[in-house]
């Protein structure tokens, strides 16, 4: 005679109830034996076995769930919040209001947490615009109140069409998220909680989250988007996790990239994208919705790109995110642009300036009036660096107004705006309100337009310094970008002091960094005078790849400039649309080093590398920067 509980597969519950210490082995023994010969299930077993309670029941699911716990006696059912949920789903699936916290968050009291009330719940969230919190109850208790509450729509939909499905998903029960008690972060959209099963963090990911992040140090302090605790459903827990690690290892970008069948994660971290790990694809659309309900967007919305913005406070530090999101062949794809405002913005003399741009820098934003352009691509530093230039010349005999896209740091004692494009607020217009504020220093984020740059320029003809940044590849092609927006060539001659191009190059890893001989080509690349004074007492270094550096031999970064300073004759040729190589060649006869050698002099000091800098270094086929022997 076969034995008949072989072949019966231990239920969850009967885990948990042994695990938890309700019943002993030789009790779950009996009881699988018992549900297989009467085809009952394991609850109804234990309980007619008179092994533990009902009570105990629901206790062992809410730990099983990692859901609270709530005794039936206490639940005080208010009748209007009965229609937030569908009478034929309560009935199906045995979900009861039973309340509503201040932030808007409905109270739902199960009897379990299978893939099929997740569902449900979920669609619960959705249709009432809010966030829903689990409690486990009794079941006999729940399927009572239910039935007594909305048992007249079962009554009056006797020989009617059955009630609406809910097909379960596709793979593992995780649909959006749903908050927990710790969640703190208030939003008008749908949350939905997965964890149905016991599922750890790491199992969301296809190779199993590194060690670095399951650990995610620091991440009990991520404030603003939920503690971390076992109380935490899965999908929350996760996407804390990267956040908190991302934070933690400094990177300046978060992205979500969903693939055919996986989503995959990575860091920006020193400008360059790290990968991390695979997020499985059944948790996919889980991750985004939870990413989009923090950033208080539209989780329903698929089709458009949307943008958002996330705050948190980590370790004492109050940290933005600017979210945005891009629907794509496989899913939207999410991107997450970390803003640290407690982090500490390093002086001019931190950045890496050479001893002869610092100098010039420090001239040019000393002066009483003109416009100063900072220029380079996204992520090159020019905000950084104006932003230390605006705290080198602050002092309280000065007002300096900002109007930004958004407001990146904060800047102690500096009177600081957003422009809002979508309700009208533009550049233009702040900076209109900005000039009848008595500016003496004006920092406008970016110029984009004919109407900003228009206004900026005016502004510095009047007296006041002006500050801006502007999307082109070097100084001398900023005259050439300003005069394709039609700028007046008078107006940008006789207004811009200086224009400083800059790009970030990372730096060797001190602790791994080694002796490297360049080769020919390198050395030809970038210009070096192989008989020059610099290059005989040059240091050339690369690391080796430690733990430090994450194995890949570069740790922070530094800033390669050149910072070209107007005079009489740039002037000039400005006022002719002389095109920028020329200008370029007059700027370098009188005495401005270009990117290219400053990047050669950094990699001769040992701060970088070659390699790195001809990643990071604009350079033209056939580009000279020598100027002409005379």
């Amino acid at each position: 005679m076969t034995d008949q509980t072989s072949e019966v597969k231990t239920p969850d519950l009967g885990k948990a109830l042994l695990q938890q210490g309700l019943i002993t082995e030789a009790q779950l023994s009996s009881a699988l034996a018992s549900a297989a010969r009467t085809q009952k299930s394991m609850e109804e077993t234990v309980v007619d076995l008179e092994m533990i309670t009902e009570e105990d029941i629901a206790r062992a699911r809410a730990k099983m769930y990692e859901i609270p716990y709530i005794g039936f006696a206490d639940i005080k059912i208010d009748p209007a919040l009965l229609p937030l949920v569908d009478a034929q789903i309560g009935l199906k699936y045995l979900i009861l209001p039973i309340g509503r916290r201040q932030d808007g968050t409905i109270r739902l009291a199960v009897a379990a947490w299978s893939s099929d009330v997740v569902e449900a719940a979920t669609k619960v969230a959705n249709t009432n615009r809010t966030r829903i919190a689990p409690v486990i109850a009794n079941e006999r208790q729940v399927r009572e109140a239910v039935e007594e509450h909305y048992g007249h729509a079962r009554r009056q939909n006797l020989g009617q069409q059955a009630p609406q499905q809910f097909a379960p998903p596709t793979r593992s029960s995780v649909p959006a998220v749903v908050s927990s008690p710790a969640a703190a972060v208030p939003n008008r959209w749908a949350t939905a909680a997965p964890g149905a099963s016991g599922i750890k963090a790491k199992e969301m990911f296809s190779s199993g989250l590194p060690a670095s992040i399951s650990q995610a140090s620091g991440a009990n302090d991520l404030e603003n988007i939920g503690e971390m605790s076992v109380e935490q459903p899965i999908v929350i827990q996760t996407v804390n996790q990267v956040l908190a690690q991302g934070i933690n290892r400094g990177a300046s970008d978060i992205h979500f990239e969903p693939r055919r069948d996986r989503m995959d994660i990575r860091y920006r971290i020193d400008g360059t994208l790290h990968f991390v790990d695979s997020v499985r694809e059944e948790y996919k659309a889980a991750c985004v919705s939870r990413v989009k309900i923090m950033a208080d967007m539209n989780i329903t919305e698929r089709r458009l790109p949307q943008d958002g913005r996330i705050s948190v406070t980590m370790n004492n530090r109050n940290v933005d995110m600017r979210v945005s999101s891009l629907p794509t062949q496989y899913g939207e794809s999410m991107v997450l642009r970390i803003l640290d405002k407690g982090a500490t913005r390093p002086g001019l003399d931190q950045l890496g300036f050479s001893e002869r741009n610092l100098r010039v820098l420090n001239n040019l934003i000393r002066k009483p009036h003109g416009i100063f352009l900072a220029t380079g691509p996204t992520g090159s530093g020019k905000t950084t660096t104006l932003y230390s230039a605006i705290q080198a010349i602050h002092t309280p005999e000065v007002n300096i107004i900002t109007v930004e896209d958004p407001i990146e740091y904060d800047l102690d004692g500096i009177r600081q705006s957003n422009v809002h494009e979508k309700s009208g607020l533009t550049f233009a217009r702040q900076l209109r309100a900005i000039l009848r504020q008595d500016p003496d220093v004006i920092y406008v984020g970016e110029i984009r337009d004919a109407e900003t740059a228009d206004i900026s320029f005016r502004a510095a003809l009047t007296g006041h310094l002006v500050f801006s940044t502007l999307h082109c590849n070097d100084a001398p092609g900023a005259v050439t970008r300003l005069l394709n927006m039609d700028m007046d060539p008078f107006l940008v001659a006789s207004t811009v002091v200086g224009v400083m191009a800059q790009r970030l190059v990372r730096r060797v890893c001190s602790t791994c960094a080694r002796p490297y001989r360049p080769t020919k080509d390198e050395l030809e690349n970038f210009g070096v005078d192989t008989n020059g004074t610099e290059f005989r007492n040059a240091h050339f270094v690369m690391g080796a790849g430690c733990d430090a550096c994450d194995q890949t031999g570069y740790k922070g970064r530094c800033s390669v400039q050149e910072i070209m300073v107007m005079d009489d004759a740039i002037r000039n040729m400005i006022l002719q649309r002389l095109p920028s190589n020329k200008i370029r060649t007059e700027a370098m006869i009188h005495g401005m080093t270009s990117m290219r050698q400053d990047a050669a002099s950094k990699v001769m000091q040992g701060l970088t590398t070659f390699e790195e800098a001809q990643k990071r270094v604009f350079i033209e086929d056939g580009y000279d920067d020598k100027p002409p022997a005379y």
